[in-house]
């Protein structure tokens, strides 16, 4: 029997008429609130419902599509093409579904970032597919599918999906999107030359472009903010400016793109392409160089990110280098790349790896000795302000392939130097900010291939620089010197890399250019010229201590600062139990991570961090023999800008045994304000009278709501732990 020629109460009764109705009375609600649009008001709750239509609009776009389709293809009466039961079925779930996306599009579109015109049309089109696709199934009964009236209905309906679909399109990934790839295509490619290149217009611009234009455009302005032009790109959005150099996470831009990925405010919304870390680094090196858009490329150092970026990236009359050994195995790449050790190709179809180190507190010398699987394809790596010896120069004398190898501000002294002459292919090598001497860099010129040593920042005096700069063998950069032009010192070398200390530590700095006065501080002050404390013989630590230090000489703008703490422990416990779980992203070693006298680095994403957000952190430390303990200290993390906040508060409990315990100690932190650096580790001290102890627990509750100064105002805040120490 056909569906609607069943008598009425057999009707109602049908599954399909009870969808058929609630498809009727949501088409009329929708009419409804259309004509009344400009009064309405939609309550924040809804916003959820509005935010569903990205996840249904496809179901009702296939299943219509597929009708449509279906329809056409009928020819005549007896075909044995045509199901009428399942044609009526599907035709019902595309009524339905239609209604379900129209309506929550609707509401959708109450929010704000969308362009209007494009919207308009969208929203009634998605409106008008819903309201027609109801009247095409009321009367399927006088429209069989062979009829011409039906295909002219069909082919009008496959016309308004595509429309309707396209400008959805434009709405979320930008004008361009379907046609961006044939675009792209089509371009000739980029023949820039270094010396006609710059920074903003051939490096960061394209990353915008590709990374951020599809939500903030002239059509699509999410957050109110525009990125297609300078003028549009300095003004910021609702928000505020993009960038910022005084904050620590250089403002708004740096700090979306660190947020986790889950987060709702992380740039680029989760789903669509992220960026690279190169990327990442680019954009804060750019932003830290005071976010010129005129500043060419060919003026930054050598050392900088961003000029090796712009190596890999640009064309221009460069001549790529042709390779005569293979590729390696994608597996064992994408096996020897860490977080701390960024393995990548120069380009897409060539066999010649590049890697960067990063983390100076992490590096060991097996992570250069671990990459000997790929010794035959890296041409080039940056070791730059690792902790590298001499006695590594024989590790790295190993790769063959090696053309270009940076070593500034390492710990080279220079006594392997000769090792390096293995390295028949080497054309560059930076050794800047090291303690090299000159008989030592004289025996580089030996290596027939090296045409560039950069030695800035080094002990080899004046004079003796000036007879290097005569060789016509190699180019040797010595760095800028003026007599009216003041440069800034380089910040000084903490060379302790343990920061758990366990009694008296004698604590070493020094600084690559002779005559450089060292000055610190470990009473929280700020380290000035005169008043601080001069450095001259190691500074012995036996307690929780942040060491302050910077660099001054005359003739020269003083250095940064750097900062580094110190933290005491005493007793280490023989076990760690996690009463409760971290989030599945932040479980860094588990419990064992709070004991392992390794500090962790200022990253989130280290792989050394425990983060809470959904509960209390809370562990046990377990001693197997009763320690007389009289201090517990939680080593800790702030990011405001990923959310990361010191705890509401801390407890403290201690006893004989997990039963038997009693709280020795409440710490209420003070929370942040916008004043507030945004990065920073966190030491909190709980002291009590001493008192033997064998367990020790320790509670750490998150932020509930965070600030409405904040970004993310109303979410719950995370709290970072990497250590907590006994004394």
């Amino acid at each position: 029997m056909n569906l609607k020629s069943k008598p009425s109460h057999q009707y109602f009764a049908d599954w399909k008429g009870i969808i058929y109705n609630l498809a009727f009375f949501l088409n009329g609600l929708l009419v409804f609130l259309l004509v009344f649009e400009e009064r309405l008001s939609i309550p924040f709750w809804m916003q959820s419902i509005g935010r569903m239509h990205p996840l249904v609009l496809h179901f009702p776009l296939v299943v219509l599509l597929l009708y449509s389709i279906w329809t056409l293809l009928v020819g005549r009466p007896e075909s044995t093409r045509w199901n009428s039961d399942l044609a009526d079925t599907l035709l019902l779930i595309g009524t339905f579904t239609a209604v379900i996306a129209a309506f929550s599009g609707f509401v959708l579109s109450k929010e704000e970032g969308y362009e209007a015109d494009t919207l308009f049309w969208h929203k009634w089109l998605g409106i008008l597919i819903s309201v027609a696709s109801i009247v095409w199934y009321s009367t399927g009964k006088y429209l069989p599918p062979w009829k011409i009236l039906s295909k002219i209905i069909a082919a009008s309906f496959i016309l308004l999906l595509l429309i309707g679909g396209h400008l959805g399109g434009n709405l979320t990934h930008g004008e361009d999107f379907l046609t961006a790839p044939l675009e792209l295509s089509s371009e000739p490619e980029n023949k820039i030359s270094f010396e006609e290149a710059k920074v903003y217009a051939d490096l960061v611009q394209p990353v915008l472009k590709q990374k951020c234009y599809a939500c903030h455009n002239a059509e699509k302005s999410k957050g109110d903010l525009q990125m297609q032009t300078k003028e549009l790109l300095t003004k910021g959005g609702k928000n505020g400016a993009l960038w910022d150099t005084t904050r620590a996470d250089l403002g708004l831009l740096l700090a979306r793109v660190h947020l986790p990925l889950d987060d709702k405010k992380h740039m680029p919304p989760r789903g669509k392409a992220q960026l690279t870390d190169e990327e990442i680094v680019l954009l804060a090196e750019w932003v830290k160089g005071g976010s010129s858009f005129e500043q060419m490329v060919s003026a930054i150092s050598p050392q900088n990110p961003v000029y090796n970026y712009a190596q890999n990236i640009l064309g221009g009359s460069r001549t790529e280098e042709s390779y005569d050994f293979s590729a390696a195995d994608p597996g064992k790449v994408k096996e020897l790349n860490t977080t701390y050790r960024l393995i990548k190709p120069y380009s897409a179809e060539s066999p010649a790896l590049f890697v960067n180190f990063y983390n100076r507190a992490a590096f060991k010398s097996s992570d250069i000795s671990d990459l000997a699987p790929l010794k035959d394809q890296i041409v080039a790596m940056d070791l730059s302000k690792m902790p590298v010896k001499d006695e590594d120069l024989k590790t790295i004398a190993q790769f063959p392939e090696l053309r270009k190898l940076l070593l500034t501000f390492t710990d080279i002294q220079g006594r392997s130097l000769s090792e390096l002459k293995k390295l028949t292919k080497l054309r560059e090598l930076s050794l800047s900010g090291t303690a090299i001497k000159l008989a030592q860099v004289k025996e580089l010129e030996s290596i027939p291939s090296l045409k560039k040593v950069f030695i800035w920042s080094t002990d080899i005096p004046q004079e003796e620089l000036a007879q290097l700069k005569k060789s016509r063998k190699i180019d040797f950069e010595t760095g800028f010197r003026s007599d009216t032009v003041v440069l800034a010192l380089n910040p000084p070398i903490i060379e302790n890399e343990e920061q758990i200390i366990s009694g008296n530590t004698p604590i070493k700095m020094k600084h690559q250019i002779p005559g450089t006065v060292i000055r610190y501080t470990i009473d929280g002050t700020e380290p000035d010229s005169i008043n601080a404390p001069v450095y001259d013989k190691p500074i012995l630590i036996s307690k929780n201590t942040d060491l302050k230090a910077k660099a001054f000489k005359k003739g020269w703008y003083g250095s940064k600062q750097v900062d580094k703490t110190f933290l005491k422990s005493t007793y280490r416990a023989d076990s760690v139990r996690l009463i409760t779980e971290p989030d599945a992203k932040y479980k860094a070693k588990g419990g064992k991570s709070l004991a392992d006298g390794v500090k962790s680095s200022a990253e989130p994403g280290s792989g050394s961090w425990l983060g809470y957000r959904e509960t209390d952190f809370q562990s046990y430390l377990l001693f197997k023999k009763p320690v007389k303990a009289s201090s517990v200290t939680l080593s800790m993390l702030r990011n405001v800008g990923g959310f990361i906040f010191p705890p509401v508060r801390i407890e403290v409990w201690g006893g004989s045994n997990e039963k038997s315990l009693k709280l020795l100690k409440t710490i209420t932190p003070q929370m942040p304000d916008k004043t507030t650096s945004s990065v920073d580790d966190l030491v909190f001290e709980a002291d009590f009278i001493p008192q033997e102890i064998s367990c020790i627990k320790v509670i750490a509750r998150p932020l509930a709501k965070l600030p409405a100064w904040h970004p993310g105002k109303g979410q719950k805040a995370w709290v970072f732990v990497d250590e907590v120490l006994v004394n």
